[in-house]
């Protein structure tokens, strides 16, 4: 009985680590189709952009946020699960000017950021600021930067930022 109800509990504790997801568009890799879950990526310091993401392929197809005149852009975070686990508040906005996935070594200010906690499933609009000075030179422009972004629950993915 003892193990049975261990390995319930390792169970249930495994589910209950993957079910939160959170997702900020427009996502590279995702064209002519609204997100869904299964594109939730958990990503990681060695894969900012999700494990499953191939950056080289994605980026020339993807769909670019503008950069506003004053440094500022816009992106829309999505989550399936509410709570904290379905957190779509910015945990962390990290910018490769080359656009190429290899190195982050920008990071980029939240200035209006998402619920941390939400009751239900929802979006909210994030505005991030780039930091001035900074030159983007990927993408199919020659004018993109990537921004890797994280939620406080690890769920995120890239989005191309032009500045073209």
């Amino acid at each position: 009985m003892f193990a049975k109800t261990l390995t319930s509990l390792v169970l249930l504790a495994a589910a209950s680590s993957v079910s939160a997801h959170a997702i900020f568009t427009p996502a590279i890799g995702i064209v002519g189709r609204t997100a869904v879950r299964a594109d939730v990526e958990r990503v990681t310091a060695a894969a900012p952009c999700g494990p499953n993401v191939d950056v080289a392929s994605a980026v020339p197809d993807s769909t670019p946020v503008t950069l506003n005149s004053d440094g500022t852009f816009t992106v829309t975070v999505t989550d399936f699960n509410g709570g904290a686990d379905g957190s779509r508040a910015v945990g962390s906005a990290t910018v490769d000017p080359t656009a190429t996935g290899a190195s982050f070594p920008i990071t980029a200010t939240v200035l209006t950021n998402g619920d941390p906690a939400p009751v239900a499933v929802g979006s909210d609009t994030i505005v991030l600021e780039l930091p001035s000075g900074t030159t983007c030179t990927g993408g199919s422009d020659g004018a993109s930067c990537l921004v890797a972004l994280a939620t406080t629950a690890n769920f995120g993915n890239c989005v191309l930022l032009s500045t073209a």
